[in-house]
Formats: C-alpha cells, sequence, structure tokens
C-alpha cells in the first residue's frame, strides 16, 4: 500500500510524522491479515466449521533518516529523538496515514522492540541512515479518520438571518423530525460498536433505543433532566456508561436494565427506534461510529 502521509503518536503524545528529516521507505505492508479457523471433530468425513477468529496484525514500516546536514552530532539528535517517541515503554501507539488516494485511516498498535537501526555502510552513509519499526495490532482493524454521526429526534432551526417575523401569524423556531425510526449503514468491512448518545432537552424517564430488526434493546432505568447527556459505548472491550450533567462525568453503568443489549452495527443497514417511558419528546439521540477495515 502506497502512503502519501504518516504520523505516529505514542501514548504520552509524543509524535513524528513522516516527510521531511524522517521519510518512508518503500511501501508499507498491511495486507494478509491472519485468522484462526477453528473446527470440531466429527463422524462424517471431514468436521464442523466452529467460528474464526482474527490475529494480531503484525507489520514493519521501513524508514530513513536523510542527513539534510551532515554533522554527526545532528544524526544523533535525530536518533534520540527516534528513541523518545518510538519507545515500547510508550505503548499504544496510534498510526494515521493518508493513501495516495488521498483516504486518511488510522489504526492503534504496540511497539515490539525500539527502533532499529542499519550499521553496514550501503544503509547507514553520508545520505541516509536506515530504520525499521516493528509493529503488533492486538487490535487488528484499520478505522477511518471521521467517525460517521446519525442523529434521530433532532430539533430542527427554522429561521434564517435576515429574520422578518409577520405581525399576525408569528414565526415558527424550530421543527422536531416526526419519525421515530432511523436506518444506520454500516459501510464498513465487519460489524462494529458504537457510541450511543441520549440527550435531554427537558425531564424524561428511561429512555431506550431498540434494534428493529433484533429486537434487541437498550435501556436505561434513570431520571433524565435538562442538559444531560448520558454517553453508552458499546465497544468491545470499552464498554461504559456515563452520564454528564452540568460538566461532571459520573459513571452509571448500575442504570443498565438487565435485560440490555450493547447494541451492534452490523453490515449494511441497522434499523434503530427510540423511546422513553415518559418525556419522549424531550430525547434527542444520536449514534457515533468508526467502520472497521480488515484492509485497504
Amino acid at each position: 500500500m502506497l502512503v502519501k502521509e504518516l504520523k505516529i503518536t505514542n501514548n504520552r503524545d509524543d509524535s513524528i510524522t513522516f516527510g521531511r528529516h524522517f521519510r518512508l521507505d518503500g511501501e508499507v505492508d498491511l495486507s494478509g491479515l491472519d485468522a484462526s479457523v477453528n473446527y470440531s471433530e466429527s463422524t462424517a468425513d471431514g468436521s464442523h466449521y466452529q467460528n474464526t477468529k482474527l490475529e494480531n496484525r503484525d507489520f514493519e514500516i521501513p524508514f530513513f533518516i536523510y542527513r539534510s546536514i551532515k554533522d554527526s552530532w545532528w544524526i544523533e539528535q535525530q536518533k534520540n529523538l527516534a528513541y523518545k517517541v518510538f519507545n515500547p515503554k510508550a505503548n499504544p501507539f496510534r498510526i494515521d496515514f493518508t493513501t495516495e488516494a488521498g483516504e486518511e485511516y488510522y489504526l492503534n498498535a504496540n511497539l515490539e522492540s525500539a527502533p532499529i537501526f542499519a550499521t553496514e555502510e550501503e544503509n547507514n552513509n553520508a545520505g541516509w541512515l536506515n530504520g525499521l519499526l516493528q509493529f503488533s495490532a492486538n487490535d487488528p482493524y484499520i478505522y477511518r479518520k471521521n467517525a460517521q454521526r446519525v442523529d434521530i429526534a433532532l430539533w430542527v432551526p427554522a429561521f434564517e438571518f435576515p429574520l422578518e417575523i409577520p405581525a399576525d401569524e408569528g414565526i415558527e423556531m424550530g421543527y422536531r423530525i416526526p419519525s421515530l425510526i432511523v436506518n444506520v449503514l454500516n459501510d464498513g468491512q465487519e460489524s462494529t460498536g458504537m457510541i450511543i448518545r441520549f440527550k435531554a432537552l427537558g425531564t424524561l424517564v428511561n429512555p431506550s433505543l431498540v434494534n428493529v430488526n433484533t429486537y434487541e434493546e437498550l435501556k436505561l432505568n434513570t431520571i433524565m433532566q435538562a442538559g444531560d447527556v448520558i454517553e453508552v459505548s458499546t465497544y468491545q472491550r470499552k464498554k461504559s456508561v456515563t452520564l454528564i450533567r452540568n460538566g461532571v462525568k459520573t459513571n452509571i453503568f448500575n442504570s443498565l436494565d438487565l435485560n440490555s443489549k450493547f447494541l451492534q452495527l452490523e453490515i449494511g443497514d441497522n434499523l434503530f427506534r427510540y423511546n422513553a417511558d415518559d418525556g419522549l419528546d424531550n430525547l434527542e439521540i444520536s449514534m457515533i461510529f468508526t467502520p472497521r477495515l480488515l484492509g485497504v
């Protein structure tokens, strides 16, 4: 895969952008993601298929430091910068990249060693110093850089400036989108979790979201006040329920109804319906997600 731009950031927020002193040396290969296919024995010929699990994504990023300054102290300074940023103790790393087609993606990965620098003359000379980064991504997916957002039950402004208000009729300041059902299109290559954002315009009781196709429901047994926001993460290994009230975040995981499911987005169309036991017209919902990709 040809990469036009690449930036690597560690968990201390130190980063290196490739393109000036640090440059990519050839292509970055993110293809060939391994999978474990599991079977069980059968009395018939062959076996029964059970499931498939994607393995960690192991890959390398070859690079070189362009010696724009020939003095030895300068190359030592650049190596020190590389060792500081590309420190395995600063795992995990976020790798942002732009392809030749202009599409922006990122993935999260862990360095499995400090940078490896060449010692032989053909790769360590007056023009450049070659290096290598070895990564392993326990989350094997690649993500589009910009998350997608679908809003339902919103109030839409209904006026523009310059503003003219008819004396006898007044003016409609806004209107509520009437549909209780929305389609969320997951155009990724695998199912994914999401952030479900419940916002209260006034008092409401026990908001919920239902998958129309599967009848699975995520319901919160709580009373929301005007201005409250509840964010529910349904991502694997990142499940959470957080109330944001007057700028203060509180874990309210125990407000989940016992029958609730952490709703997922399957590939393609996903129909959802929102509800509340009381105060439905005071509820706005947004679903925010980033499509998961096996390769680009």
